[in-house]
């Protein structure tokens, strides 16, 4: 009898890290649209999708998309962690520039580490991760050659600033996914009054 209880709390130790392990790291989808610099608004555009993960052990963001279309000339992908109330934007690395033509079922991964401040997952006010188009001379292909101060506009739509093409909630973020009622476009927003929609 004791052996038998013995094998049962194991398993049930086992089952319990494994589980706890599993909520460790919740996964984000991350939405985009295609009314931006890229797509072919005359055609059938689907827009871009991914997900991603937040590993506090390391303070790095690992995640995938596709369907990811890159304006000529700005084909650099860099990454964000955005505010939607304040909207202002701290940059956080560059994703790259080799896998922008996701089309289909090819997929493309990224890893961004984040800088110090945000270890153990404090974003402070910062709601979202978000992907911009920059210049593809500020790239070398392996690091930045110079950090962009602020998300670039939308070349077609220059009222669309910052121009964002995936975003997704971060890890604790106390804000709502909102449909912005047109295209495949969202917003995240605590407060809804003052945003744009990331079209």
């Amino acid at each position: 009898m004791t052996k038998i209880l013995l094998r049962i709390m194991a398993v049930t130790s086992i089952s319990l890290v494994w589980a706890v392990g599993l909520q460790a790291q919740d996964i984000t989808p991350m939405y985009g649209a295609w009314m931006t610099d890229g797509y072919d608004l005359g055609g059938k555009p689907i827009g871009p999708k991914g997900s991603f993960a937040y590993h506090a052990d390391t303070n790095v963001i690992k995640g995938k998309y596709l369907g990811l279309k890159m304006p000529k000339g700005r084909k650099t992908v860099v990454a964000w962690l955005h505010d939607t109330v304040n909207q202002k934007s701290i940059y956080v690395g560059t994703v790259g520039w080799l896998k922008v033509g996701t089309g289909g079922r090819e997929k493309a991964v990224f890893t961004i580490k984040l800088p110090d401040q945000f270890k153990g997952g404090d974003f402070g006010s910062y709601e979202i991760l978000a992907f911009s188009a920059e210049s593809t001379k500020s790239f070398n292909g392996k690091k930045a050659v110079s950090i962009p101060n602020n998300p670039s506009a939308s070349a077609i739509v220059p009222a669309q600033n910052p121009a964002f093409y995936l975003f997704g909630a971060l890890p604790g973020a106390d804000t709502k996914l909102i449909y912005c009622g047109h295209g495949q476009d969202f917003s995240y927003a605590k407060a809804p009054e003052k945003q744009t929609c990331y079209d």
